[in-house]
């Protein structure tokens, strides 16, 4: 085991994969709802007046009276719910299942007609549904440039002509930010798994592709160990013109004070609307 361990230790190759994910694992997933839920917090989500003030830029600048709105990774439903009150019809996918269960109960109480489809993003096949997209929380840099690709076709397919396709990525700027660094957390119980364990924690970059991982080795009581791998992708305007151009989409603008510099997600992002 131990030798295995050490292995995942070293700087692996680009967009080489973990041996696990968090999105349905029982423990995490529940975990992950605490911090999308958090309004003190904004490891998950955004803060709840950094949504507000997204929604509000969202609906006053690229929504008119019941447009249909799609929300990829919608979560719990932060954005979809808001969206919702303002009288739109939204679609919310996410690939959390406990997520989605929980956004399915709060829009039922709250009277608010929202689909929610527990699926991967990845697999949606909607054409021309949409009026506006909405993938936030810097998504689209999580993902290999292949599966980003396949999303972005997706998504042009899904929206109806003269739509549009709202997202966010990290900029050029966030790698100044960027420090290679290794921590190390032995617990009786956190956020990675229930009884004693130990976690190693890792990030690497990858200047020339412009990509920073973030490693997790968790180590249990038990003998077993899992590998974590998340991967964000930071974009400059000409990368994302690039990216989009070959996706089909048009009239490419980029917004740099959405969300202002409030917490951590917020600082060097960049908004893009985009057209079909």
């Amino acid at each position: 085991m131990f030798k295995e361990l050490i292995k995942y230790t070293g700087k692996p190759a680009l967009y080489a994969k973990g041996t696990a994910n968090f999105w349905d694992d029982q423990h995490m997933s529940k975990q992950l709802l605490k911090a999308h839920l958090n309004p003190n917090w904004d490891a998950a989500s955004r803060k709840p007046a950094t949504i507000d003030k997204t929604v509000a830029w969202v609906n006053d600048n690229y929504l008119t009276a019941g447009s249909r709105v799609l929300d990829l990774g919608c979560g719990p439903g932060l954005y979809a719910e808001r969206l919702a009150r303002l009288g739109h019809s939204v679609t919310g996918v996410d690939f959390s299942k406990r997520s989605i269960e929980y956004a399915r109960e709060s829009s039922q109480e709250q009277g608010l007609a929202i689909e929610y489809v527990y699926k991967n993003y990845l697999e949606i096949d909607y054409h021309e549904q949409f009026d506006l997209v909405l993938l936030v929380y810097c998504d689209l840099g999580a993902l290999v440039d292949v599966d980003r690709d396949l999303l972005l076709q997706k998504i042009h397919a899904a929206i109806k002509p003269g739509g549009v396709f709202i997202f966010d990525v990290f900029t050029d700027d966030f790698s100044a930010t960027v420090v290679e660094k290794q921590s190390w957390e032995l617990t009786d119980d956190g956020f990675w798994a229930e009884g004693a364990h130990c976690v190693l924690e890792q990030s690497f970059h990858y200047p020339e592709e412009k990509v920073l991982l973030s490693q997790s080795i968790l180590m249990r009581a038990d003998g077993t160990h899992d590998l974590y791998r998340i991967y964000d992708h930071y974009y400059g305007e000409a990368d994302l013109t690039k990216v989009l151009n070959a996706s089909g989409f048009t009239g490419h603008r980029f917004f740099y004070d959405v969300i202002g510099e409030t917490d951590f997600a917020s600082q060097k992002v960049v908004f893009t609307a985009t057209h079909k």
